[in-house]
Order: structure tokens, then sequence, then C-alpha cells
């Protein structure tokens, strides 16, 4: 984090998330109505995780009250279900996924017994594979929050959505060209794959063709690994405008919005 003062606040992480966010969920949605324009918009999306992750960590470290804190994420995550759900079936949203890395932390930090935090924490990891983000999404957050002082732990901590979403995709595009997709198959029958948003059942970005999905996919995890560990990175540690309840509100309220566009488009 910018240690000189300047930098950005907290304020404008979240206003950074909240447009790559939609951004990325307008194109998954609409990948068939605006093509070229999809395959521009859906990577931004790489950038949001890593700031939700990283400010929930933060969220965590400066709040007066856990309790509290993990009752709202998990009244949103409620909430949030609903359209999220409309939108792309019965899979948990990242809120729940959230939720989940935060039991880990409060685990992490009140569990003295580290063979016990690490059964806890195994199972709540395996718990959120449905869920989008999941596994990936739970280790970055605890990643982020063991090596909140180091000082590369921001690269570090998002080397695993970069590995686990970006590498796969990558490799088999450079390995088999045209047949990229066909060297994937293993892969997303794995049920490890749901763990990762590009991989998952409900990503309609497929509509673009399989190995243009495949490219969308690789430049999500680019844009989330490089613009995500320079933004956190060049984070100032304060606070800004506050905007709590608008950051937390968004999320259902633009998803209802996306799912009523479908409706009247599609």
């Amino acid at each position: 984090m910018s240690k000189s003062g300047v930098g950005i606040s907290s304020f404008w992480l979240k206003v950074t998330a909240i447009v790559a966010m939609t951004c990325n969920h307008v194109a998954n949605v609409f990948a068939s109505t605006i093509p070229t324009a999809a395959m521009g918009l859906y990577p931004l999306g790489g950038i949001t995780f890593p700031i939700m992750a990283f400010l929930l960590v933060e969220g965590y470290h400066y709040t007066s009250n856990v309790r509290r804190y993990a009752l709202r994420l998990a009244a949103f995550a409620v909430v949030s279900q609903v359209p999220y759900s409309l939108l792309w079936g019965a899979v948990p949203n990242v809120l729940f996924t959230l939720l989940v890395s935060l039991g880990v932390l409060v685990a992490h930090d009140r569990v003295s017994s580290r063979p016990l935090f690490a059964l806890i924490a195994g199972m709540a990891t395996l718990a959120s594979l449905p869920f989008d983000w999941g596994l990936i999404g739970v280790l970055t957050v605890l990643l982020f929050h063991r090596l909140r002082h180091h000082p590369h732990g921001v690269p570090m901590a998002l080397a695993v959505p970069f590995l686990a979403i970006g590498l796969p995709p990558a490799l088999a595009i450079v390995s088999h060209g045209p047949d990229a997709v066909g060297a994937l198959s293993m892969l997303t029958a794995d049920p490890f794959a749901a763990a990762a948003p590009s991989f998952s059942a409900t990503n309609t970005i497929d509509d673009l063709g399989a190995l243009a999905a495949l490219w969308a996919t690789v430049f999500f995890a680019l844009v989330g690994f490089f613009f995500g560990s320079a933004l956190i990175t060049y984070y100032n540690g304060r606070r800004g405008r506050p905007m709590k309840w608008f950051f937390y509100a968004y999320y259902p309220v633009h998803l209802a919005v996306i799912w009523l566009m479908s409706v009247l488009i599609i």
C-alpha cells in the first residue's frame, strides 16, 4: 500500500470495483447481442473480486463489531441471490463467498490450535466450491490477511486467481491453438472448476464462441492480476467518501436491472 499519503482511498477502489463488475455482468448477459463490446467489457471484471477481497480484509481489521459486519454481509447475500438466480441459476453469489471468507478470517485469529483451524478452513473452503469464486476466493482472502504487511503481499495473494483462472486457458491456447477448447474439456468437467467464475456453468460469455471465451478468460485473469495489484498497492489506507451502504446495495440492484433489461431486450 502507498505509504506517502498520496494514492487512492477505499472510496475509489469501490467505485472501480462497481464499474468493472457492471461491465463484466453486462458483457456476460448480453454477449450475443454486443459480441465485440463484450470482448472488451468482460475482462474488466477481473479487477472486481481482488478489490472486494482486499476490502473485506481491511473491513475485518477495522470493524468494531465483526458479528454485525457478518450479519450485514449475510443479509445482502440473501437479498442478492434472487436477481442473481434469475440471471445465472441457483449458484450462490459472491457475497456468500465473502461471508465464508470472513468466517475463515475469524477462525484464523481466534482458534489457537493450528490443526483445528486447518480443519475448519478446509471444510469451509470445500463448502464454498459451488459458490461464485468459491475456492479461489476464500484462498485469496486468506492470503490477503496473512500477507497484509508483506511488501509484496498483494501480487502474491492475487497470484492465486491469476494462475487458477488464467493459466489453464493460456497454456491450452499456446499449446493446442484451435484445439484449445478440447484440451480444456477435462478441466471444465472438474468440480474444482466451479470455483472459477470463468469456467462456471453460469458463464454466458460462451455465446461468443468457445475459443473467444477462452481468450476473454485469459484477459480477465491478466486484468485482475496486473490492474488489481496496481490499484490495491496504490491504496493509501484512507476511507475517503463514505459509501458503505451504497456499495452493498448496488450489487443486488444492478443485478435486478440487468435481469429486467435482459427480459426486455433478449
